[in-house]
C-alpha cells in the first residue's frame, strides 16, 4: 500500500547528571582499590575486594547505559522506535501507526501548541534536541491509544512521514 522503508540512527545525548554519576563511580573505584591494597586485616581485604568489584560492575553498567542510540524506522505506515544500548542490546520503545496520525509538526509550532492541552501519554525520543529541531507526532500506538511522540528526524524520515500521513496532518514546513 505505502511501499516505504527508511531508517535513521541518532546518538542519544546523556543528561548533565551522567557526568556526575560517572565521576563518582570512578572515584569510588579508585578509593575502593586503594583501601583494598593498603589494608592488612584479612577480613577487611576480602570486603574491599567485594566493594571494588561492585564499583567496577556499576561503573561498567553506567557507561554502557549512557552509550545509547535511537533508531527510527518507517516500514509502510508504521514508525518503530528502538533504543540500542552500547551498539549491541536492542530494546523496542514503541510502534506507532502513521496513517492514522492526527498531527505531525515542529514541537514549537502553533499547531503543536494547540494540541498540547490534550491528556495523552507523552514519549520523548528527541535525544535532547531543541524544540525547533524536534518534531511532535500525535499517532496511535500498538494498543490503539492516541499518544504524543517527540522525535528528531532527518529529511529522509520527514519525507517518508509526509508520504504516509494525510496532507492536512503534516504541518512541518521547513525541512
Amino acid at each position: 500500500m505505502f511501499d516505504v522503508a527508511v531508517e535513521q540512527i541518532v546518538k542519544v545525548k546523556p543528561p548533565k547528571t551522567a557526568v556526575v554519576y560517572k565521576a563518582l563511580l570512578i572515584i569510588g573505584c579508585i578509593v575502593a582499590g586503594a583501601k583494598t591494597t593498603h589494608t592488612t586485616i584479612p577480613q577487611t581485604r576480602t570486603f574491599g575486594i567485594i566493594v571494588l568489584a561492585l564499583f567496577a560492575v556499576m561503573t561498567f553498567l553506567v557507561f554502557q547505559y549512557y552509550n545509547a542510540e535511537l533508531e527510527y524506522s518507517i516500514v509502510d505506515d508504521t514508525l518503530t522506535i528502538d533504543r540500542i544500548m552500547a551498539k549491541s542490546a536492542r530494546k523496542r520503545c514503541g510502534v506507532y501507526t502513521l496513517s492514522r496520525a492526527k498531527l505531525v509538526a515542529r514541537a514549537d509550532s502553533q499547531d503543536a501548541l494547540r494540541m498540547n492541552h490534550m491528556d495523552v501519554k507523552t514519549y520523548d525520543y528527541s535525544v535532547g534536541a531543541s524544540n525547533h529541531d524536534s518534531v511532535v507526532i500525535y499517532a496511535y500506538n500498538e494498543h490503539n491509544e492516541l499518544v504524543r511522540v517527540f522525535v528528531y528526524p532527518d529529511e529522509r524520515i520527514l519525507h517518508s512521514i509526509q508520504n504516509v500521513v494525510e496532507k492536512d496532518v503534516f504541518k512541518v514546513i521547513d525541512f
